[in-house]
């Protein structure tokens, strides 16, 4: 599994609603450390499992919160030769 993050899509970014609660907020403030968590946590979860964690973390330089870009990223990472 690949895990893309926009790392613009930090705390600057107004683009889209985010959820925000108590129990969510646990996670950070805003998508690009959510994401690092989520990818830490998972990680961590194996690893204590003793299980194979393959999962990649790319962070795409200079993207927000756009499913465009995001996804020109993911087709480079996946068919570039």
């Amino acid at each position: 599994m690949v895990l893309f993050i926009g790392e613009l899509d930090n705390e600057n970014e107004k683009g889209c609603l985010l959820l925000h609660s108590p129990s969510v907020d646990k996670q950070d403030l805003h998508r690009l450390e959510r994401g690092k968590y989520f990818f830490t946590k998972s990680k961590n979860i194996a690893e204590g499992m003793g299980l194979e964690f393959n999962w990649q973390l790319e962070i795409i330089t200079n993207v927000r919160h756009y499913h465009i870009k995001t996804g020109v990223a993911a087709a480079k990472y996946l068919y570039s030769e």
